[in-house]
Protein backbone atom coordinates (compact mmCIF):
# COMPACT_ATOMS: atom_id res chain seq x y z
CA UNK A 1 0.00 0.00 0.00
CA UNK A 2 1.42 3.37 -1.02
CA UNK A 3 2.13 5.66 1.93
CA UNK A 4 0.56 9.09 1.85
CA UNK A 5 2.62 12.24 2.36
CA UNK A 6 2.09 14.81 5.07
CA UNK A 7 -1.17 16.64 5.04
CA UNK A 8 -1.27 20.43 4.95
CA UNK A 9 -2.32 20.52 8.60
CA UNK A 10 0.58 18.32 9.66
CA UNK A 11 3.01 20.43 7.65
CA UNK A 12 1.73 23.61 9.29
CA UNK A 13 2.09 22.02 12.73
CA UNK A 14 5.72 21.08 12.02
CA UNK A 15 6.47 24.60 10.76
CA UNK A 16 4.85 26.10 13.85
CA UNK A 17 6.90 23.88 16.17
CA UNK A 18 10.12 24.84 14.35
CA UNK A 19 9.21 28.52 14.57
CA UNK A 20 8.53 28.27 18.32
CA UNK A 21 11.80 26.42 18.96
CA UNK A 22 13.72 28.97 16.90
CA UNK A 23 12.16 31.80 18.88
CA UNK A 24 13.18 30.13 22.13
CA UNK A 25 16.72 29.16 21.10
CA UNK A 26 17.77 32.31 19.22
CA UNK A 27 17.99 34.53 22.32
CA UNK A 28 19.97 31.78 24.05
CA UNK A 29 22.38 31.64 21.12
CA UNK A 30 22.80 35.43 21.13
CA UNK A 31 23.34 35.34 24.90
CA UNK A 32 26.09 32.75 24.52
CA UNK A 33 27.74 34.82 21.77
CA UNK A 34 27.59 37.96 23.88
CA UNK A 35 29.01 36.28 26.96
CA UNK A 36 31.84 34.94 24.83
CA UNK A 37 32.32 38.47 23.50
CA UNK A 38 32.55 39.82 27.05
CA UNK A 39 35.24 37.29 27.98
CA UNK A 40 37.18 38.01 24.78
CA UNK A 41 36.97 41.78 25.11
CA UNK A 42 37.85 41.79 28.81
CA UNK A 43 41.06 39.97 27.86
CA UNK A 44 41.64 42.41 24.98
CA UNK A 45 41.21 45.46 27.17
CA UNK A 46 43.56 44.07 29.81
CA UNK A 47 46.24 43.84 27.13
CA UNK A 48 45.39 47.37 25.96
CA UNK A 49 45.82 48.52 29.56
CA UNK A 50 49.24 46.88 29.72
CA UNK A 51 50.25 48.63 26.48
CA UNK A 52 48.99 51.93 27.88
CA UNK A 53 51.23 51.59 30.94
CA UNK A 54 54.26 50.60 28.87
CA UNK A 55 53.76 53.68 26.71
CA UNK A 56 53.44 55.87 29.81
CA UNK A 57 56.63 54.43 31.31
CA UNK A 58 58.52 55.35 28.15
CA UNK A 59 57.04 58.87 28.01
CA UNK A 60 57.50 60.20 31.54
CA UNK A 61 54.06 59.05 32.64
CA UNK A 62 52.08 60.72 29.88
CA UNK A 63 49.50 58.69 27.95
CA UNK A 64 49.07 58.72 24.14
CA UNK A 65 47.22 61.91 23.11
CA UNK A 66 45.14 60.01 20.57
CA UNK A 67 41.49 58.99 20.44
CA UNK A 68 39.13 57.50 17.89
CA UNK A 69 36.41 60.01 18.74
CA UNK A 70 35.40 61.93 15.63
CA UNK A 71 34.32 65.18 17.25
CA UNK A 72 37.39 67.40 16.85
CA UNK A 73 35.97 70.68 18.17
CA UNK A 74 37.99 70.51 21.39
CA UNK A 75 40.69 68.02 20.45
CA UNK A 76 44.37 68.55 19.74
CA UNK A 77 45.21 68.70 16.00
CA UNK A 78 45.40 65.26 14.35
CA UNK A 79 44.69 63.56 17.68
CA UNK A 80 41.94 61.41 16.14
CA UNK A 81 44.13 60.08 13.34
CA UNK A 82 43.96 56.25 13.18
CA UNK A 83 47.48 56.16 11.74
CA UNK A 84 48.97 58.12 14.64
CA UNK A 85 47.02 56.00 17.14
CA UNK A 86 48.37 52.79 15.63
CA UNK A 87 51.92 54.17 15.44
CA UNK A 88 51.88 55.10 19.13
CA UNK A 89 50.95 51.59 20.24
CA UNK A 90 52.79 49.54 17.61
CA UNK A 91 55.90 48.94 19.77
CA UNK A 92 53.77 47.70 22.68
CA UNK A 93 51.28 45.33 21.04
CA UNK A 94 52.20 42.21 19.09
CA UNK A 95 48.68 41.20 18.10
CA UNK A 96 46.62 43.86 16.32
CA UNK A 97 43.44 41.87 16.99
CA UNK A 98 43.37 42.96 20.62
CA UNK A 99 42.04 46.30 19.38
CA UNK A 100 38.93 44.79 17.81
CA UNK A 101 35.76 43.27 19.21
CA UNK A 102 34.87 39.99 17.43
CA UNK A 103 31.25 41.12 17.06
CA UNK A 104 32.03 44.52 15.58
CA UNK A 105 30.86 44.42 11.92
CA UNK A 106 32.76 47.67 11.22
CA UNK A 107 36.12 46.67 12.71
CA UNK A 108 38.99 48.22 10.78
CA UNK A 109 36.73 50.57 8.86
CA UNK A 110 36.69 54.36 8.66
CA UNK A 111 33.34 55.77 9.73
CA UNK A 112 32.63 57.37 6.30
CA UNK A 113 32.95 53.89 4.80
CA UNK A 114 30.39 52.24 7.07
CA UNK A 115 27.86 50.34 4.96
CA UNK A 116 24.39 51.73 4.62
CA UNK A 117 21.71 50.03 6.65
CA UNK A 118 19.27 50.45 9.50
CA UNK A 119 20.41 52.95 12.10
CA UNK A 120 20.97 51.76 15.66
CA UNK A 121 18.84 53.16 18.47
CA UNK A 122 19.63 56.82 19.09
CA UNK A 123 20.65 56.23 22.70
CA UNK A 124 23.54 54.06 21.51
CA UNK A 125 24.17 55.90 18.24
CA UNK A 126 27.10 57.84 19.69
CA UNK A 127 29.18 54.68 19.85
CA UNK A 128 28.24 53.66 16.32
CA UNK A 129 28.76 56.89 14.42
CA UNK A 130 30.96 59.10 16.62
CA UNK A 131 33.93 56.74 16.83
CA UNK A 132 36.26 55.69 14.06
CA UNK A 133 36.54 51.91 13.94
CA UNK A 134 39.69 51.75 11.81
CA UNK A 135 42.27 51.63 14.61
CA UNK A 136 40.05 50.00 17.25
CA UNK A 137 36.51 48.85 17.96
CA UNK A 138 36.70 50.27 21.46
CA UNK A 139 35.73 53.82 22.29
CA UNK A 140 38.91 55.60 23.42
CA UNK A 141 38.11 58.54 25.67
CA UNK A 142 38.65 61.92 24.04
CA UNK A 143 39.83 63.26 27.41
CA UNK A 144 43.38 62.16 26.52
CA UNK A 145 43.35 64.62 23.62
CA UNK A 146 41.01 67.28 24.98
CA UNK A 147 42.65 70.71 25.15
CA UNK A 148 41.27 71.08 28.70
CA UNK A 149 43.17 68.02 29.99
CA UNK A 150 45.95 67.08 27.55
CA UNK A 151 48.76 66.30 27.93
CA UNK A 152 47.38 63.83 30.44
CA UNK A 153 49.57 62.15 33.05
CA UNK A 154 48.57 58.63 34.04
CA UNK A 155 48.61 59.62 37.73
CA UNK A 156 46.43 62.68 37.22
CA UNK A 157 43.24 61.32 35.70
CA UNK A 158 40.13 63.54 35.88
CA UNK A 159 36.94 62.05 37.23
CA UNK A 160 33.63 62.06 35.41
CA UNK A 161 32.32 64.97 37.43
CA UNK A 162 35.19 67.15 36.21
CA UNK A 163 34.57 66.09 32.63
CA UNK A 164 30.86 66.78 33.01
CA UNK A 165 31.62 70.25 34.35
CA UNK A 166 33.89 71.09 31.40
CA UNK A 167 31.19 69.89 29.01
CA UNK A 168 28.55 71.98 30.76
CA UNK A 169 30.75 75.06 30.60
CA UNK A 170 31.22 74.60 26.88
CA UNK A 171 27.49 74.24 26.43
CA UNK A 172 26.87 77.34 28.57
CA UNK A 173 24.99 75.25 31.09
CA UNK A 174 25.20 74.99 34.85
CA UNK A 175 25.49 71.56 36.39
CA UNK A 176 24.04 71.34 39.91
CA UNK A 177 26.07 68.98 42.05
CA UNK A 178 22.95 67.01 42.94
CA UNK A 179 22.53 66.12 39.26
CA UNK A 180 25.94 64.46 39.03
CA UNK A 181 25.39 60.76 39.57
CA UNK A 182 27.67 58.66 41.73
CA UNK A 183 28.90 56.86 38.62
CA UNK A 184 30.06 60.16 37.16
CA UNK A 185 32.26 60.76 40.21
CA UNK A 186 34.39 57.75 39.34
CA UNK A 187 37.60 58.11 37.40
CA UNK A 188 37.21 58.46 33.69
CA UNK A 189 37.68 55.12 31.86
CA UNK A 190 40.32 54.97 29.13
CA UNK A 191 38.42 52.64 26.78
CA UNK A 192 34.84 51.41 26.60
CA UNK A 193 33.29 48.53 24.70
CA UNK A 194 29.58 48.61 24.08
CA UNK A 195 27.66 46.11 22.03
CA UNK A 196 27.71 46.24 18.27
CA UNK A 197 24.56 46.65 16.26
CA UNK A 198 22.66 44.43 15.30
CA UNK A 199 23.26 42.48 18.55
CA UNK A 200 21.85 45.27 20.71
CA UNK A 201 18.33 43.98 21.57
CA UNK A 202 19.62 40.86 23.33
CA UNK A 203 22.83 42.41 24.67
CA UNK A 204 20.82 44.89 26.73
CA UNK A 205 19.79 42.12 29.08
CA UNK A 206 23.37 41.07 29.84
CA UNK A 207 25.52 44.12 30.57
CA UNK A 208 25.90 47.81 29.89
CA UNK A 209 29.45 47.62 28.68
CA UNK A 210 33.07 46.91 29.53
CA UNK A 211 35.36 49.65 30.82
CA UNK A 212 39.15 49.80 30.97
CA UNK A 213 40.48 52.24 33.55
CA UNK A 214 43.83 53.98 33.55
CA UNK A 215 45.09 51.79 36.39
CA UNK A 216 44.73 48.77 34.10
CA UNK A 217 41.61 47.34 35.75
CA UNK A 218 38.71 46.19 33.59
CA UNK A 219 35.11 46.17 34.77
CA UNK A 220 31.96 44.71 33.28
CA UNK A 221 29.23 47.25 33.96
CA UNK A 222 25.99 45.40 34.68
CA UNK A 223 22.48 46.76 34.83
Amino acid sequence: MKRKGMTLVELLIVISVIAVLSGLLFPVFISICERARITYCVNNLKQVGAALHMYAQDHDGFVPPYTNALDSAYLLPNSNSPELFEAAYRPYTKDKQIWYCPLDPYAGMDTPDLPEGPQPPTWRASYWNLYNHKATSYGITDVVADIAFAPLHINNIPNRAQIRLIWDQRQNRRSPTNMIKDLEKQLCPYAIDFTHYPYLPHWETICDGIELYFDGSVKVINR
